[in-house]
């Protein structure tokens, strides 16, 4: 009868094994620890990138709305204030649409005053651009229309990194002046940790700050600048909106023939157009490691084999003392269960470690990448994992107890100098799988 004391006198036993023969045990350790860990990380890298909502409000509804083809060059994306304009009037599909200057640059703009100089990033964005994402200032406020005019007043929003780096977390900065470009602007608020506009749209680069984008005739002459993002209204599909957007295109290049000419725009939704490209790859790269698991699996299972083929004698001995063959099995079970945990304890702490390093990898341009964490479900998912492995795959040399012939081992005076058939049989059908994945 299965009691909690048998199973604690199981552990100790357990314990108390693994310790006599160290250097088995630690090599399992690491071979379950490291296909874990890789498991582990390369699952919170797609969760982040393909199947995490995007960090904004209600996401799915988030439309990427591109001029001609989206593969094209940047210009060949990107639209005229003009057009935005018109789109933005006469558009039935969408609650609202917001846009930010697409060809800001990086490190164009210098700050000084306080401090060593630095140069930092910034985006234009129009002024209802955070309200239709949903996001909301952690102090502060957002721009007002008058802001976003032609020479309105010079005001500025800092990103939270820039805020806790440059200011030291300072909450009264809002209504300070900086010195931008030589010129005084003000701070008028400050956005939430939570936002971070690069890691979705610019992978691998830091925004520090945001400003208002004037929608007039002046801007407009600056071509195509301007990447759209808009709200469906509930209810409405992606094919009735692409409907009434190309409507809506080919009317106003009839109306306006000499500069509507090349307006032609394209929908996807936001997360396709922000990891779309990536998912093939990701889809190959979980697969891959999902059989990198599997071999994991498979050597553990030869390890035990092993190590089960050198205690022929000492399972003979047990046996003439009355050991059951269930008990022998029970126990054999929980030492590589208690291989497995320790090799999961292993996995997750490598998987934390390199989740937090891509993270703040800024030369891979993944989107999403810089938000990378492993999230609870899939340190269970883990947890999981490597204790089926050690009960499945455990199994396999625990029910070779039934093969020993106690007579053969107790005269055999060599501690495990013969295999059996059966183990043969089985290990060179575990080296054969290894080879094939």
């Amino acid at each position: 009868m299965l009691t909690l004391d048998s199973i604690l006198r199981d552990l100790r036993y357990a314990f108390r094994a693994l310790r006599r023969d160290a250097g088995f045990a630690t090599f399992a350790i690491l071979v379950v620890g490291l296909g874990v860990g890789a498991s582990s990380t390369v699952f919170s890298i797609v969760n982040a990138v393909l199947i995490r909502p995007l960090p904004f409000r209600d996401p799915g509804r988030l439309v990427w709305i591109f001029n001609h083809e989206e593969n094209s060059d940047l210009s060949g994306q990107t639209t005229q204030v003009g057009h935005f304009l018109d789109l933005r009037r006469e558009i039935h599909s969408f609650s609202d649409l917001a846009a930010y200057f697409a060809f800001y640059g990086v490190g164009d703009n210098k700050l000084t005053g306080q401090g060593e100089p630095e140069r930092l990033s910034g985006v234009p964005v129009s002024a209802n651009f955070f309200q239709l994402l949903g996001v909301q200032p952690q102090l502060g406020r957002l721009f007002t229309a008058e802001e976003c005019k032609w020479n309105g007043p010079k005001v500025v929003l800092l990103g939270h990194g820039l805020w806790v780096r440059r200011f030291a977390s300072d909450t009264g900065i809002v209504g300070k002046h900086l010195t931008l470009n030589d010129e005084t602007v003000t701070v008028v608020g400050v956005l939430p940790e939570s936002f971070d506009l690069a890691s979705v749209f610019a992978p691998g680069s830091h925004i520090d700050l945001y400003f208002p984008f004037p929608l007039t005739a002046e801007t407009n002459r600056w071509g195509n600048t301007l990447a759209i993002i808009g709200r469906l209204k509930p209810g409405v599909t992606l094919p009735s909106a692409q409907a009434e957007v190309t409507i809506i295109s080919r009317h106003l290049t009839d109306a306006h023939p000499r500069d509507r000419n090349d307006f032609a725009a394209r929908l996807s939704f936001l997360r396709e157009h922000v990891s779309g490209r990536l998912r093939p790859a990701f889809v190959v790269l979980a697969c891959a490691v999902g059989l990198v698991m599997l071999i994991v699996c498979a050597n553990l299972s030869n390890l035990l084999l092993a190590r089960t083929a050198t205690r022929q004698k000492e399972i003979a001995i047990r046996t003439a003392l009355g050991a059951g063959r269930a008990r022998l099995i029970r126990q054999m079970l929980t030492e590589s269960v208690v291989l497995s945990c320790y090799g999961a304890v292993l996995g997750i702490v490598l998987a934390l470690a390199g989740t937090r390093a891509l993270a703040h990898l800024d030369a891979i341009s993944i989107p999403l990448l810089q938000d990378v964490r492993i999230a609870a479900g899939i340190l269970g998912f883990t947890v999981l994992m490597a204790m089926l492995t050690g009960l499945i795959f455990g199994l396999v040399p625990a029910l070779q107890v039934r093969s020993f012939s106690i007579h053969d081992d107790l005269k055999d005076t060599s501690r495990g100098s013969t295999e059996g058939k059966g183990h043969t049989w089985i290990r060179s059908g575990l080296v054969i799988s290894e080879v094939a994945f």
